[in-house]
């Protein structure tokens, strides 16, 4: 835990790139412990890395990356605890779950979107992927089927008019349609059946595990589904949210808070692979675990493919509720259309 602060604040002074963010801004005796930010590891923590690497006692926020795979109710925990104090401040999560928990806007505005999609197609070198509808007929293993991922997928098939079945336990595919095979992990790229017959054509991996992947097990990546669902600008993914009462009270400090968030994707470009892992690693909320990110994997290419940018969501409110209803559609519980108060004027 860091510092408590007290004292008469009456303005805010300016800012270094990266530097101190004050907590509060006021004109009497406060008393105010850090702003908690919470994050889920891979590509939404790569957003906020460089504000980690820059982050100091006395900046007034502290920043928490959770490692979800084993509990996916460890991040949504942080929005909906009763005692508002065990809430975070400020958090990154996944935009279908963000319009399910806070969406209606009386806790929780969302500021932006840090990141726009990062699935890929991997298939044995050599195989290549014309369009959408080469992939009739053939499997796919499907990283998070029922989640985001695999949501955009069958979204991204819906858009293009190409007909997908998930292929349940007996192991039946169809002939005429996609056939989505859902695979526990990564790792999975590759994997055979007892007679040693690859259990799919193609696999639908998150970066930068892809390019691990596809590296270790001589697969390349031949679809970008960012580009397939929605051209250059994919879909808003993941998004950065803030308390109500944090966007009310300190809207000058929330502001730079932005602007930081922006430059701390810059950060990104110039720094190394370690600086980036150390940064993060500096941050997990269990200090018992570490980032899966790998060092060696962080290439300017490779974060090129996380398609982490900022977008405010004045600016991108129609694109997130246009993509929450092409999932809707695939799953009417996978989302829900935010209210107008949600989006961060």
């Amino acid at each position: 835990m860091k510092k408590n602060f007290r004292g008469a604040v009456c303005a805010l002074s300016v800012l270094a790139v990266l530097g101190g963010v004050l907590p509060y801004a006021s004109c009497k005796e406060t008393e105010k412990e850090d702003l908690k930010v919470y994050m889920p590891d891979g590509a939404p923590a790569l957003a906020l890395a460089g504000m980690m690497a820059a982050d100091t006692e006395d900046d007034g926020v502290s920043y928490h990356i959770l490692r979800t795979e084993s509990d996916p109710t460890l991040l949504p925990s942080k929005l909906t605890n009763n005692d508002e104090a065990k809430n975070a401040d400020l958090c990154v999560l996944p935009v279908n779950a963000a319009s399910k928990l806070v969406g209606n806007g009386e806790k929780y505005q969302m500021l932006g979107a840090v990141t726009h999609g990062n699935l890929y197609l991997l298939a044995k070198e050599g195989v290549t992927l014309d369009n959408l509808s080469s992939l009739i007929g053939k499997t796919i293993g499907v990283l998070k089927i029922n989640d985001v991922p695999g949501l955009t997928l069958k979204a991204t098939l819906n858009k293009k008019n190409i007909p997908w079945q998930e292929v349940g336990n007996d192991g039946e595919k169809a002939e005429d349609k996609v056939n989505l095979l859902a695979i526990a992990g990564a790792d999975a790229v590759g994997a055979t059946d007892a007679d040693g017959n690859l259990l799919a054509d193609y696999y639908m991996v998150a970066e930068p595990a892809a390019t691990a992947q596809s590296k270790a097990k001589k697969y390349a990546i031949v679809g970008d589904i960012q580009a397939l669902y929605g051209g250059e600008n994919g879909y808003p993914q993941a998004v950065l949210v803030a308390k109500k009462s944090v966007v009310e009270s300190r809207g000058e400090w929330t502001e730079e808070f932005v602007e930081k968030v922006e430059t701390s994707i810059e950060w990104l470009w110039t720094a190394s692979g370690e600086q980036i892992v150390t940064a993060v690693n500096a941050h997990m909320d269990d200090k018992n675990t570490v980032t899966s990110l790998k060092a060696p994997l962080l290439t300017s290419e490779v974060l090129g493919r996380c398609g982490i940018r900022f977008t405010y969501a004045k600016e991108c409110k129609n694109e997130v509720n246009a993509f929450l209803t092409d999932l809707i559609t695939v799953n009417s519980k996978a989302a829900a259309i935010p209210q107008d108060g949600f989006f961060w004027e």
